[in-house]
This record gives C-alpha cells, structure tokens and sequence, in this order.
C-alpha cells in the first residue's frame, strides 16, 4: 500500500506523485514512521526514496536543528553483516570532508531492528528534480555541476571511497548568490552576433549525499586507496549494487568495480542534464542493465539536436561511457580536465578562451549588462570597474 504524505490518499500502485494533490507518495512502512524517533531525531516528512532506502527530514529532539534521515530497506537491514557492512562504510565516507560533500554525523541502529544515517539538511532541490522541471540543462550549468561532482569524487577516490550509486536524485542544489561574470554569444542575426558581459545571478552548490552503498577499497595493510589496491574490499563478490539507469556495465554484471565506475556514472549524470533522459531505458531493471553491457549509446547531439551540446562534450560523455574501463577518462581530474573544452555559447570570464574571445583594450566591442547581486566580495567589485578589460572576437562564435 501506498500512501501520499500531504492528502493522506491510499493506493496500490507505486508512484513519486499523488495523482490527487501532488504529494509525494511513500510505503506504508514509511508513512508509519512520520512523528516517531530513532535516536534523538524525530522523523517529519519523507524528501526522497530511493532502491536503498528512504530519507526524511528530521530534526534532534532537544535542539531542533534540521536534519536528514536515511532508513535503510528492510530487505538490507535484516542481514546482520550487511548493517555493519553499511555502518563501516559509511563511516569511511563521512572522513572525506569534502565541500561538495554531505557531512554524515551520526549512525545507529533503528527501534525495529534496521539502521539509519544522519545528514545534514540541505535547502534545496535535487538535480532528479531540476531535470524534471527544466531539461535539457543549459550546457554552461551542467558543466559546472559535473565539474563540483568531479571534484568532490576525485577526493574521495584519493582515500579509496568509490560512490557506487550515483544518480539525480543522490545530488543536491542550493542556489548561492552570484559573484562572477558571465560571457555569453549573442545572435544578433544569421551574420553576426556579439558577446555580452553580464552577471550571474546565482550558481548551483552541488552536494554529493548517500554514500550508503559505498566501497572501500583497502591495501593489504589496511591502508584505503585506489591506487595499485589489491583488495575488492567490504563487498559480496556477485553482488549487484547500484541503480540500473546510471550503472556501469562492470558492476551490472556484479565484477569487481573501481573508481572509474563512478567515471561513467558521471558520464550518464551528463548525458541526463543535457538530454533530458537518460541513454539507456526499459520496462524492466534486468533489460537496463543488458543494455549497459552490451549496448552503445546514442550519441548526445543525435538524441537531443535542439539542445546546445558541443563536440568536446560529445566526446566527454561518449568516451566516459566505454564499456571498457580502461577507455575511459582514467580519473575525475582527467575528466575535469577535458570538461574546460566543453563550453559554448556561455562560460564564465576566466574561461572567455573557450568562447572564442580574449581580453582586449580595444573599446566598444562588447556590452555590459549590470545585475544585482548581493554578494560583495571585494573581487566583484574589481569585476564592475569599468575600466577593466573587454572583450574582443578571438575566431569564430560557437554554434
């Protein structure tokens, strides 16, 4: 049974909204939970569901600060090994202190047996909403969430914490105020265009949350690290974890996984924001996931040919979703690396370059738009100076 969290409407049918109000619908097992405590958190209202368990907001009984509360499913929680398996993991996790990262401060065990985790709660959306809403996502953001994706999980592979389950709905975006300038292209007409210097008016702080299901990978010595490690780590050799639209075809197949697992996660997370969809989709998780093995993506441009997807980031995606991992992107700084050649129509001023335009003294060849902003970082205000540099037509305009 299932029921809605705002109309309180029951149905038999799983479903994220009620067809009724729009509420978000959960299990009966969760909806049970709603005003009970585990630890010192009680339990308001579901915010996300996911295969591996259910996250509510909360907050701590004596103080009040808000926080976010994972359940593990019943159908993991029952295996003894598998709750000190989570707990151990996601205490790795929690030591990679990284700002794109969600803080875990605290795990326990629940009154009925199960385990859960505790976040911090993020005011804002997740990205598995952001592309419901607006996809495609216009090249210059996507690039700068992958970008704040790749660099917290460069950091968390150097200390051999591989993801294992990335997708939409485990990214969270709170909008923070603008502070830097943006270049954009401007079609004035099928002859020429020009470039406008305007202020962002806010920009996505990624964080990456659930690392519920992450794995540690260990030396011999018990020293965590993927490079040259020689252990599978804490997992069940067979076992398939993960979601199957945005797993890689090693871990569909249950083969032992590393870093660039997550590599091509990443690549299917980019693929998502600029499409729309996601490349591979059926009816049933099995035929997804034959699919990941076995089958070759659309390519991008192909799949969405009104979005604004350049070569360079055509080639990122594609080359990110190899079957093999070894013809991938080697690691997350490789990624970032070829992310900076993905621009097009817009990127921010340090990165005019990539837009085809360089600083120049020479007057009146490009505008400013003047935004308001509330930040008043002393290097916005260097930016306003009208006496700094614009711009000028380094080669052609993209597109």
């Amino acid at each position: 049974m299932w029921i809605c969290t705002r109309c309180r409407a029951t149905t038999e049918q799983d479903g994220r909204v009620c067809a009724a109000c729009g509420g978000r619908i959960i299990d009966e097992l969760s909806a049970q939970r709603l005003g009970t405590t585990v630890g010192n958190y009680r339990l308001l209202d579901v915010i996300g569901r996911g295969g591996m368990g259910t996250v509510y907001r909360g907050e701590h009984v004596y103080i009040g600060r808000p926080v976010a509360v994972k359940i593990l499913h019943a159908q993991f929680a029952r295996y003894e090994e598998a709750v000190k398996r989570f707990l151990r993991e996601a205490r790795a996790a929690s030591s990679i202190n990284h700002p794109n990262i969600v803080d875990v401060t605290d795990f326990g065990p629940t009154p009925d047996h199960g385990v859960y985790f505790v976040m911090e709660y993020i005011e804002g959306e997740s990205l598995e909403d952001l592309i419901a809403r607006e996809s495609p996502i216009a090249l210059h953001r996507a690039i700068n969430i992958i970008n704040q994706l790749a660099s917290a999980l460069g950091r968390a592979h150097e200390l051999g914490v591989i993801h294992r389950d990335l997708k939409p709905e485990n990214v969270m975006l709170a909008a923070r105020p603008g502070r830097r300038d943006l270049i954009r292209f401007v079609n004035v007409d099928q002859e020429k265009g020009k470039f406008v210097i305007e202020r962002e008016e806010f920009y996505d702080f990624v964080k990456i949350l659930d690392f519920g299901i992450a794995k540690v990978l260990e030396q011999p010595d018990g020293v965590s690290g993927h490079q040259g490690a020689t252990s599978a780590g804490h997992t069940i050799a067979g076992a398939v974890f993960g979601t199957p639209e945005y797993m890689s075809p090693e871990a569909a197949q249950g083969l032992p996984v590393d870093h660039r697992s997550d590599v091509y996660s990443l690549g299917i997370l980019f693929y998502d924001m600029l499409v729309g969809h996601v490349p591979f989709e059926a009816e049933a998780a099995a035929d997804v996931m034959q699919q990941q093995i076995h089958a070759p993506p659309v390519p991008p441009r192909l799949a969405r040919p009104d979005a604004e997807i350049t070569d360079a980031a055509e080639r990122l995606i594609l080359k990110a979703l190899s079957k093999r991992p070894e013809d991938r992107q080697q690691d997350m700084d490789a990624l970032r690396a070829e992310l900076q050649r993905c621009y097009g129509s817009v990127a921010y001023r340090r990165d005019a370059q990539r837009i085809g335009v360089e600083p120049s003294p020479a007057p009146d060849t490009a505008e400013w738009t003047k935004r308001p902003t509330r930040d008043t970082n002393p290097e916005d205000a260097l930016a306003d100076d009208p006496t700094s540099p614009v711009l000028t037509l380094k080669k052609e305009p993209p597109g």
